[in-house]
């Protein structure tokens, strides 16, 4: 890879704004840094100073389950460290995907209880470093430093921070977008070979969406050519330079990509989707958007709370999910002077402004960001947004230095007044957001033209429209926060019910060293272990192929019928009143609202609206079964009444394993048809007595934390080891000390054959993809140490020749002066 002489030449076909690139400094920074404090005090005070917690409970309680997620991930690094598994995580699963906000980490190194009260200042971190970021981008391109302020300020308080920013896993995209922008720019113009991997790779590293980044990259360089003097040049440079620098931050991200990307695959929603995906890229991907979601998008530009706000938003899908591209409408007014810039000024608005309309009309981009799996917007948001604030830099900067062109100040407000207008026959509108709007519109034009008029309010303009500004992002941001949100405050908890004294008398009741709990009442969603810490088995997460599995073979799915959501895995809910499945699953307490009477259950203890009891009947974590039922089988029961079907598949899981095929070697068949074919089922015959059984001879827990456990089992026959865990291929298993192959039974769960005697069981699990990710990251280090010292070796001897020359050829590439 060349980093020296040619430099110059890429940097001639950059769109620059001035005669010299500027870089900022510190000094210029810190104001920037004051402003975003001024309007964080005004606009999230209460939550700063602790009156509320900054997390909602609107919009299905997904911010404030972000925030236990952390609670969760607090306590168990604290308590075994990295296990890379949970066991409250649904029936368990691996943790990496809880990682998506490394910032998070920050949250929680006060310990669970203090997660709540330092999130805010972690989320302000956020738009600290993402507004910082776009400055150091924007000051590289414009002469007057007021307008990277303006259009950082913009982009600290844009719409996607201030709504979909409160969602953890959804903030890093807005901090590291800019910062891979700065990347391309200091390496197309300086050589700079370390900022855009390194940029790459830290976005890689706060984010699920990896395949966004890539795409993403893909966008930036298809508009870099299109606005480009001598595109050819650019396309050469970007496959030549920019393309392997991107896989160098790739391979310095392997060490959390490499494990992430596994456990998305492992999920039903990725892996073996290969027929939907074709789906949408044959019947979605290329289809003209339909107006309803052309409008939508285009409301998003006033922000994304002129459909409502929270719970009340009436748009697509929900609060979290639409489109808000929302950057204040002073970037929009001026976008249009533009047009009377340089050719480079132009080529850049017209590339900028047909990407973006593609954006809206194609759904191609949106989907591709995602595999073709999803139908989401999420972070591909980000393009609009920082597309509008870089085509508003370069024109808020023409205007500041050279007073606004009033024609092109007209197409701009009237532009953006017919989009406006356009809102008022869409039914879900607001009508007061709009008129906000328009208030803001009408100032910001009045504020550009009478600077052009009157004589000596252009050298005021900056500090007006900063005023102008700021009024606007507080006044537009406040509801986002406050008005129609259910809040949280700090003494609530709303977690806190009747669980926790009902878990204090389990604990009490001195349980093995691993044991299940489950409630016949939810309190948080399907979050309810993560948040009171337990290990149930509903459970809200991303989860696996083996879990999901086993939960449709069950018939424990959540049944949204034709209306499923694409995400409808993410929802498991726990056995409800199937109390034999409780009891295959290793369920040794209950916690319910009203007396129970199920077999096999004794009170521990009760209280005003609770009672908790212990399963004699529950599972150990793994049992030896000597009998065999087919998964065919256990499908045929489908053609029986649902409730039919479920009692017997539970009492068939009590019996016996679900294989694929029989395993005549390791034990008999279990005649589920005979037992099927009974109007009434034997309960002590088909439930007590082997359950029992199964608790003598399964497994004898010894030690146990999350990545790591043993024990002793004492089968009376050769057969099948199943285990509670669903299969994760980072499980490794030993037998009397010998690494055994294990294999999947009971539809999803890890499984072993094992002979007849008294056996140690030990289980460790190891994040998959870990060691080969550490690996592929220290190679890339190496390597981006010696492009750095190469990029050393080669570079022109002293800084005035290399300035002159710099100078000279930005001159040649007709920028402006």
């Amino acid at each position: 890879m060349h980093t020296g002489g040619t430099e110059l030449s890429a940097a001639a076909t950059l769109p620059h704004a001035t005669p010299a690139p500027r870089e900022a400094t510190w000094k210029q920074w810190l104001p920037l840094l004051g402003l975003q404090a001024l309007v964080a005090l005004i606009v999230l005070f209460p939550f700063i100073t602790g009156v509320l917690n900054f997390a909602f409970l609107d919009i299905a309680s997904d911010t404030y389950h972000s925030m236990t997620g952390g609670m969760h991930l607090a306590r168990l690094l604290g308590r075994e460290g990295f296990s890379g598994w949970s066991f409250s995580l649904g029936l368990g699963a691996p943790v990496v995907f809880m990682f998506n906000d490394p910032f998070g980490l920050l949250s929680q190194l006060g310990g669970a209880e203090h997660v709540a009260d330092l999130r805010i200042w972690v989320y302000l971190l956020k738009i600290a470093l993402g507004g910082g970021f776009f400055f150091l981008f924007a000051r590289g391109w414009v002469e007057r430093k007021e307008s990277a302020l303006l259009v950082a300020l913009a982009y600290s308080f844009c719409g996607y921070i201030v709504s979909n920013g409160v969602w953890d896993s959804e903030t890093s995209i807005y901090v590291f977008a800019p910062l891979v922008l700065w990347g391309i720019q200091r390496h197309l113009r300086h050589g700079d070979v370390v900022t855009f991997p390194l940029a790459v790779a830290a976005v890689l590293s706060t984010g699920v969406f990896f395949l966004m980044v890539g795409v993403s990259l893909a966008v930036a360089g298809a508009v870099c050519v299109a606005a480009s003097e001598d595109p050819r040049a650019m396309l050469r440079t970007w496959l030549t330079r920019m393309v392997p620098l991107a896989a160098l931050g790739f391979l310095l991200a392997a060490p959390y990509v490499i494990p992430m990307a596994l456990q998305l695959l492992d999920s039903p929603r990725v892996g073996g989707g290969t027929a939907s995906a074709l789906s949408r890229v044959a019947g979605e991907a290329f289809a003209v958007t339909d107006l309803s979601m052309l409008l939508l998008q285009v409301g998003g530009l006033f922000h994304k709370d002129i459909f409502g706000i929270g719970g009340f938003h009436r748009s697509y899908m929900n609060y979290l999910e639409s489109p808000g591209f929302y950057v204040g409408m002073l970037p929009l007014l001026v976008i249009p002077q533009l047009w009377r810039g340089t050719p480079a000024q132009r080529r850049m608005l017209v590339a900028g402004l047909t990407a973006i309309a593609l954006y809206m009309l194609l759904p191609v981009f949106r989907l591709a960001a995602f595999g073709f799996a999803v139908p989401y917007f999420r972070g591909t948001l980000i393009w609009v947004t920082l597309g509008l604030l870089v085509l508003a830099t370069p024109a808020l900067d023409r205007v500041l230095t050279r007073g606004a062109d009033l024609p092109m100040l007209a197409v701009g407000a009237g532009a953006v007044w017919l989009l406006l207008l356009a809102m008022a026959f869409f039914p879900p509108a607001s009508g007061e957001h709009a008129v906000r709007m328009a208030v803001f519109i009408a100032a910001g034009a009045a504020a550009l033209a009478l600077a052009t008029r009157v004589r000596g309010l252009q050298a005021k303009l900056p500090s007006i429209l900063l005023a102008l500004m700021i009024v606007e992002l507080v006044t537009t941001a406040w509801p986002s926060y406050y008005v129609m949100r259910t809040h949280v405050r700090p003494d609530e908890r709303p977690y806190d019910d009747v669980t926790l004294p009902a878990l204090d008398a389990i604990r009490a009741d001195k349980p093995p060293l691993f044991y299940r709990v489950e409630k016949t009442f939810d309190t948080f969603g399907l979050g309810d272990a993560m948040a009171q810490d337990y290990r149930g088995v509903k459970s809200y997460y991303y989860h696996g192929r083996g879990i999901v599995n086993f939960h449709a073979g069950v018939d424990m799915l959540l049944d949204g019928g034709s209306k499923r959501a694409v995400n409808f895995t993410n929802w498991l809910p726990p056995p409800g009143n199937r109390f034999m499945l409780q009891s295959v699953l290793g369920v040794r307490y209950i916690v319910s609202h009203y007396p129970l009477d199920w077999v096999g259950l004794e009170k521990v203890g009760s209280g005003k609206d609770w009672f908790a009891y212990r399963n004699e009947l529950a599972f150990p974590l793994g049992v030896v079964h000597t009998k065999q039922v087919t998964a065919a089988e256990m499908a045929s029961l489908s053609s029986l009444p649902i409730e039919r079907a479920r009692w017997l598949k539970d009492l068939a899981l009590v019996n016996a394993v679900v294989v694929d095929t029989p395993m005549p070697q390791l034990g008999g068949r279990f005649d589920l048809a005979a037992v099927a074919d009974k109007g009434v089922v034997n309960v002590p015959e088909h439930y007590l007595q082997p359950a029992q059984a199964l608790q003598r001879t399964g497994l004898q827990v010894t030690q146990f934390s999350d990545d790591h456990f043993k024990g002793t089992i004492h089968p009376d026959a050769p057969g099948i080891l199943v285990f509670s865990i669903p299969a994760s291929r980072g499980w490794q298993l030993r037998i009397d000390g010998q690494p055994v192959d294990w294999m999947t039974a009971n539809f999803g769960m890890i499984a072993a054959p094992v002979t007849a005697g008294k056996l140690e069981v030990e289980m460790r699990y190891r994040l998959p993809g870990l060691v080969p990710g550490l690996l592929l990251g220290a190679l890339a280090v190496a390597v981006l140490v010696l492009l750095q010292r190469r990029r050393r070796a080669t570079r022109e001897p002293t800084a005035p020749t290399h300035r002159r020359a710099a100078g000279a050829d930005t001159r040649q590439a007709n920028i402006p002066e």
